[in-house]
């Protein structure tokens, strides 16, 4: 089953059909709530595809994905697009097989997905918390929008209700930005420390930490921060 608070992204979905198709799979897998961000399909004529589950698509949250972000603790971007290159931290994927345990860290969470087109942005996928794919053979990698939902809907439900961890977004990002901070005051050069944030605050979504154990690492990493401007200053002085 899936963990509790899951809800589910569409980004401006353009094709009715699919969009009925994901009502459905909404209510198939028991989905708390489908937000549809600048929807451009005809939800009535997507109601029709939708079936029994058109009441989902009367439910649906006309919203922005600002708006999504703000609601949920943690957002996990879809797409078929992998990394190129080294510094593109935010399409470096977790593992599919891991969504379950990913998705039961945080009290509320939405599965994202973009266009039928074109998929999510960069800048979208840097707005989530965690990104996946979907593995296919090499020679076409996207799929459909309703396809892939059901894939990512079945592999999320894959696990047992376990006791939540109890991870919030503010403890990632105060994670992250001391652990960027103790890299700086550490003297790390620049071009290594770049990313370090995002990566952070990636690898925190997908430890399964508490907000409390997060919050302990946050502690030692300002306390080293102090202990080394502390250092600094004694030897300018001397």
């Amino acid at each position: 089953m899936l963990p509790r608070g899951v809800s589910l992204t569409l980004i401006e979905p353009k094709g009715p059909v699919n969009v009925g198709h994901v009502a459905r799979l909404v209510q198939n897998f028991g989905v708390e709530k489908l937000y549809l961000v600048s929807p451009k399909a005809d939800l009535s004529v997507a109601a029709v595809y939708a079936s029994h589950a058109s009441p989902v698509l009367d439910r649906a949250v006309v919203t922005t994905f600002d708006a999504v972000r703000r609601e949920n603790d943690l957002l996990v971007a879809t797409t078929a697009v992998r990394a190129t290159k080294k510094s593109n931290v935010v399409r470096r994927m977790a593992k599919l097989d891991q969504l379950h345990e990913i998705l039961s860290s945080a009290p509320t969470s939405s599965l994202v997905f973009g266009r039928d087109s074109t998929g999510l942005t960069n800048e979208e996928i840097r707005m989530c918390d965690v990104t996946v794919t979907i593995d296919t053979g090499q020679e076409y990698r996207s799929l459909n929008i309703g396809h892939a939902a059901a894939i990512v809907l079945y592999q999320a439900s894959r696990g047992s209700r376990t006791r939540r961890s109890g991870q919030g977004r503010k403890a990632r990002d105060v994670f992250a930005r001391n652990l960027y901070e103790l890299a700086v005051a550490s003297k790390i050069p620049s071009h290594k420390t770049k990313n370090l944030g995002e990566t952070a605050k990636r690898i925190a979504a997908m430890s399964g930490m508490t907000d409390a154990q997060l919050n302990s690492f946050s502690g030692v990493f300002r306390k080293a921060v102090a202990a080394l401007d502390s250092d600094q200053d004694l030897g300018s002085k001397m």
